[in-house]
């Protein structure tokens, strides 16, 4: 790593992958073993696309399929879309393992999972579409905040109108009401295709939106047990070992690009031939 350049150390960090999932020969005959690394970047079309390239290399139905999901969450539409791709390739079961954090647009793609696989360190978190890097429920707070503000204080509505006028577009704001409904929806149409929670979809969706205040909130294992149940999210399996192990390699590698190249690393596709990207850090 300290000498080779990037190409070289992407593919060797592709070999090193491949030597890790054969160690678990017998996850590899269960299942199409992806990743989904993406600790700094969001979730997007991008992503989309690589998933569904690894997907399609294989017959559809022919092994489950297992996700092994890092990210911080992205656009809701293709994590909805990731979600279907997974389910629709799964000879039976698609299940999502999470050794550290799928927040937001990433916990929409675990929702369409049969089993979730949480580790200590594992976390989902509240599904809070962006709007410009911003949470878009933020905004819309930020907004009856000001609102509140003006009817206590008259004289200032005028200052707050100029700042609202400089901040945000009135199409802006109008999409930070529907992309948040539109969480809800897709989250909905996920969770309603388990039936022991069907009866229960709306609501756990409306929760995973509306409930919590702060984009960050941690969603551990006991608290993804009690919105989910206890029969879909597990921990200490096979599945997590994998992913435990996977994500600590790529770590350990994303930490070298970031402390001496000023780079950073994603990962995307099948274990069998990951593809991994470097960035320059900053640049999209």
């Amino acid at each position: 790593m300290q000498g080779a350049g990037d190409a070289e150390v992407r593919d060797r960090y592709s070999s090193e992958v491949v030597a890790i999932a054969s160690e678990h020969p017998e996850l590899l005959a269960r299942y199409n073993v992806l990743v989904l690394l993406q600790p700094e970047d969001s979730i997007s079309a991008f992503s989309l696309d690589q998933i569904y390239t690894a997907l399609s290399a294989t017959p559809a139905r022919e092994r489950d399929v297992l996700l092994v999901l890092l990210s911080r969450g992205g656009i809701i539409e293709p994590a909805y879309q990731i979600s279907k791709l997974c389910k629709a390739y799964a000879r039976e079961q698609f299940v999502v393992a999470v050794a550290r954090e799928a927040k937001s647009a990433a916990t929409l793609i675990a929702l369409g999972a049969d089993e979730i696989h949480m580790g200590p360190l594992g976390q989902l978190g509240p599904i809070d579409p962006q709007l410009g890097g911003h949470p878009a429920l933020g905004v819309t707070q930020a907004l009856q905040t000001i609102a509140s503000l003006s009817q206590k204080h008259p004289g200032s509505s005028e200052m707050f109108a100029r700042y609202l006028r400089m901040a945000l577009t009135v199409e802006q704001i109008g999409y930070c009401d529907r992309v948040s409904e539109s969480a809800v929806q897709y989250a909905e149409r996920l969770l309603s295709s388990k039936p022991s929670i069907k009866s229960k979809a709306s609501q756990i969706a409306r929760g995973l939106v509306y409930e919590y205040k702060d984009h960050g909130f941690v969603i551990d294992f006991d608290e993804a047990q009690k919105h989910l149940g206890d029969g879909w999210v597990r921990t200490s399996t096979a599945e997590l070992q994998l992913a435990e192990q996977l994500y600590r390699h790529f770590d350990w590698i994303n930490l070298f690009f970031g402390f001496h190249r000023s780079k950073r690393m994603m990962a995307l596709g099948s274990v069998s031939k990951p593809v991994a990207i470097v960035f320059e850090k900053g640049a999209a």
